[in-house]
């Protein structure tokens, strides 16, 4: 999707979402200024809210855009992350993560700024796309470790890069990579994973 017709859509969505920014402020959603947009899922489940920013996936030599989804249960203290491609647009073969008998978890390596690199592992499935998307996107799943997330609620996060580089499923395949800059409002976020960082 190229970024007029993400903006436009989006736009068309704002309504139903919360947008954390400045009183006075214009947000106008472009890949120079992310956001953090809050979504409510489950209608029957006020306490459970997610928090989506957007940025670029490629792989080989083919790029799209991509949807990072954070969320935190208040029964969960564990934060849930969740990378969302359209995997069709990448020429990318979903299969041998898909589902339980996936026959590979990643791993997923995760580098914020120049913090030093995790990796975890993840599964994926077919999801909806959420409430400002149209269709079904393949989100591959993990939960972030808390020192992580503490430093994504952190001032110092704010404009930070964040990559992701998920480990082929085949040897000598190309690795699926993500890149998206934190928001320099982490308002949002904060408030989505305060949950999760109040437990230990």
């Amino acid at each position: 999707m190229q970024p007029l017709a993400f903006t436009l859509l989006a736009a068309l969505f704002i309504p139903s979402l919360t947008v954390y920014a400045h009183a006075g402020d214009d947000v106008i959603i472009t890949p120079a200024h992310p956001v953090w947009l809050l979504e409510r899922p489950d209608v029957d489940s006020p306490m459970l809210t997610t928090a989506r920013t957007f940025g670029d996936s490629a792989y080989n030599d083919f790029h799209t855009k991509a949807s990072l989804e954070i969320s935190c249960h208040p029964e969960n203290p564990t934060a849930g992350l969740a990378l969302q491609i359209t995997p069709e647009t990448l020429g990318l073969d979903i299969e041998p993560f898909h589902g339980k008998d996936a026959s590979t978890n990643g791993p997923l390596r995760m580098t914020t700024g120049a913090r030093t690199a995790i990796e975890l592992s993840v599964s994926g499935v077919w999801t909806y796309a959420g409430s400002f998307q149209l269709g079904t996107v393949f989100a591959f799943s993990t939960q972030v470790p808390r020192d992580e997330l503490a430093y994504w609620a952190s001032d110092a996060s704010r404009g930070q890069t964040l990559k992701l580089w998920l480990a082929p499923a085949k040897a000598g395949g190309q690795p699926l990579t993500a890149t998206f800059t934190l928001p320099a409002n982490n308002s949002g976020l904060k408030k989505v994973i305060q949950p999760c960082l109040g437990s230990r």
